[in-house]
């Protein structure tokens, strides 16, 4: 009988019984919270205003689903204790944040969120602040998310179910792969940008009108001295540093989500990205104080 306590006790959970659709919607459920708490975390508490906080354009953080799945998906005897649970969801969500965040970096040589400024910290990928976060959302979760799903997943028609997971699944997928193509670009740019910055470095370093502090520097000197130079420079080049010069709304919208973002490899690339997108609130928010004056 002993046996038999014990292994239901380590008994699958009910979530794992379900069908592959309900799994994906209680999936997007939980990406669901998951942004929302990022979004009041750092864009309300924080920077003080609406930021979407997620990599995706839809609302959903896919981190916090599969952390979700995860936690849900524990034995019955690990979900009954508040203790136990919330250890667990704190060791688990906090280690697939930091292979989320050692994975990104990896592929796009970028790290995206940075907790290097806070105390218990690893490798400023994860902190005992947010850890503990995680611990308390999946209590939350389990205790008082789940049951609600559970009543509402039998209340709704299967094929119903099916439909919207597919369409949903749809949506999903194509937000993703768009996604990595604006990820891959602004990797594969940010490498561009690092490497016309090095061959400007190495063609006018002798030049006593060059400064070569950072990027954003070489080009507003070489831009001054074709001013009264100019057959100096040829056009492809003048109009190389007017592409890389000019704003990309698609990059920017990544520093506006993740101020922390950095780069060992591309990291004068990215000042020069952060700069322009420095420059760009600056003109909203002067224009916008224009338009109050007028009135």
């Amino acid at each position: 009988m002993d046996f038999i306590n014990k292994a239901e006790n380590f008994a699958p959970s009910a979530i794992q019984m379900l069908p592959l659709c309900h799994l994906f919607l209680i999936f997007l459920l939980y990406s669901f919270i998951g942004w929302c708490s990022e979004v009041l975390y750092v864009g309300v508490f924080y920077e003080h205003k609406f930021i979407n906080r997620g990599f995706l354009h839809g609302p959903i953080c896919p981190v916090y689903g599969f952390g979700g799945l995860v936690v849900m998906m524990l034995p019955e005897k690990v979900r009954a204790s508040w203790i136990t649970l919330f250890v667990t969801s704190m060791a688990l969500c906090s280690f697939v944040e930091y292979v989320t965040s050692w994975q990104m970096e990896k592929i796009f040589k970028m790290k995206w969120w940075d907790y290097s400024e806070r105390k218990f910290n690893i490798n400023g990928r994860v902190c005992l602040l947010n850890s503990t976060l995680f611990g308390v959302l999946g209590l939350v979760v389990v205790r008082f998310v789940q049951p609600f799903v559970d009543r509402m997943v039998h209340k709704i028609d299967s094929t119903v179910t099916m439909y919207l997971a597919d369409g949903l699944a749809f949506v999903f997928i194509v937000d993703v792969l768009l996604t990595i193509h604006k990820l891959i670009d602004f990797s594969t740019t940010m490498a561009k940008l690092k490497e016309f910055g090095e061959s400007l470095r190495e063609r006018y370093a002798g030049e006593q009108w060059f400064i070569s502090t950072s990027i954003a520097d070489m080009f507003a000197s070489i831009k001054e001295h074709a001013a009264v130079e100019r057959n100096k420079f040829s056009d492809s080049l003048m109009q190389k540093i007017d592409s890389f010069n000019e704003h990309h709304f698609d990059f920017e919208k990544f520093v506006a989500r993740f101020p922390r973002i950095s780069s060992l490899s591309y990291r004068e690339s990215l000042a020069l990205v952060k700069q322009r997108f420095e420059e760009r609130v600056a003109d909203r928010k002067a224009a916008f104080a224009k338009r109050r004056k007028l009135k």
